[in-house]
């Protein structure tokens, strides 16, 4: 069977509704909180897209509701990006890395980034918030204009998640000049301690049916790059595409990580190039896929769908196939795949990132 989109798939192992609930909001126990409601096919657009879409139907309420999760969807992102950099140069103090250095780093990222390496994100939430408390209530108010501030709460978000991004990219690059390549993978480790100990716990077959973790596993996909605002226009769109054995999510281009590598996200100066020269893999690392040119950034991705969850449950969760630098298009794909079962997933996933496959469930079910 070749690949396909969801349109196209008369089937799909993942359930449909994907999250269910009452009109286009649902309860996600996963989330602990509310997030879209729908299927595969309901949830590849954008969020601020469908609340547009909503405007132009005539339903207030339903457009008033999909612009308000927009802030749910990014929390999280405004949570990790006020502390990473933080964090990062603290991790650098720990191994002897020096106040001077520090600071000389700190100003090249600023004379780059334009503004200052402070929490960026943190510092500007309440402009977005804003802006989308108006498009709310414009949206209620049945107001003309209720489409138009949809968009400029869209690209309020824009702009400042852009610039937190960059900023974390930035501090990574930091890690990366002052200690060196060999390292990041320990540095993800380090930020990232706590989610792996939840990813473990959670997508263990003991503890939860692979087919509910599957569905988990989308629904934070789609929830996580709505937020990041994937796509050349900023829209959050996801390609979905199913095969017999996995389905995918396609990013054209990722709104983070793609941030390197992608010319179309970045006024034609991906990071990976002049003048910011954001640090990408120059050797070959299991935590980096054993590829070279992978952004420092995506590292993360890695190390949390595929090599932690083969060292603690014995298979990946999320299987991703990366754009490296320099990108042979200006809009770079990146793809994440969940298999069907945790069984089917090939013995290559596992050599790629230096790992074995002989823990890998034999058969469906995770027997």
């Amino acid at each position: 069977m070749s690949r396909q989109s969801a349109a196209g798939a008369a089937t799909s192992f993942l359930p449909d509704p994907l999250v269910a609930g009452p009109g286009v909001l649902g309860d996600e126990p996963s989330l602990g909180r509310a997030t879209r409601a729908g299927g595969l096919l309901d949830l590849r657009s954008g969020t601020f897209d469908e609340a547009r879409r909503a405007v132009v139907e005539g339903r207030s309420e339903d457009a008033a509701r999909l612009v308000e999760v927009s802030v749910l969807e990014a929390e999280e992102l405004r949570d990790v990006y006020s502390t990473w950099p933080g964090t990062i140069e603290a991790w650098l103090a720990g191994r002897g890395v020096g106040a001077d250095a520090l600071e000389q780093s700190r100003a090249r990222l600023r004379t780059l980034l334009g503004h200052g390496a402070d929490d960026t994100i943190g510092r500007r939430w309440s402009s977005y918030t804003h802006l989308v408390e108006r498009a709310a209530g414009a949206c209620r108010a049945l107001d003309p204009s209720a489409a138009q501030q949809i968009e400029a709460a869209r690209q309020r978000w824009q702009q400042i998640h852009d610039d937190a991004v960059d900023l974390v990219s930035g501090t990574v690059d930091i890690a990366v000049r002052l200690i060196g390549e060999k390292h990041l993978g320990e540095l993800w480790d380090h930020l990232m301690a706590d989610w792996y100990d939840v990813h473990e716990q959670r997508y263990d077959v003991a503890n939860q049916a692979w087919a509910e973790s599957a569905r988990q596993l989308a629904v934070a996909i789609f929830d996580g790059f709505h937020a990041h605002l994937s796509g050349v226009g900023r829209d959050g769109s996801v390609e979905v595409i199913e095969e017999p054995d996995r389905v995918g999510f396609r990013f054209a281009p990722c709104g983070s990580g793609g941030r390197s590598v992608a010319t179309s996200l970045t006024d034609g100066a991906p990071r990976a190039g002049a003048p910011y020269g954001f640090a990408v893999t120059t050797e070959a690392h299991d935590w980096a896929w054993n590829k070279v040119g992978i952004c420092s950034y995506c590292v993360h991705c890695c190390q949390l769908n595929e090599v932690m969850p083969i060292d603690r449950l014995g298979y990946p969760t999320r299987v991703i196939d990366p754009p490296t630098w320099p990108a042979a298009d200006a809009a770079p794909t990146c793809t994440w795949w969940i298999y069907r079962d945790p069984s089917l997933v090939p013995d290559a996933v596992y050599a790629r990132v230096g790992r074995s496959a002989r823990r890998r469930p034999s058969s469906p079910g995770g027997s």
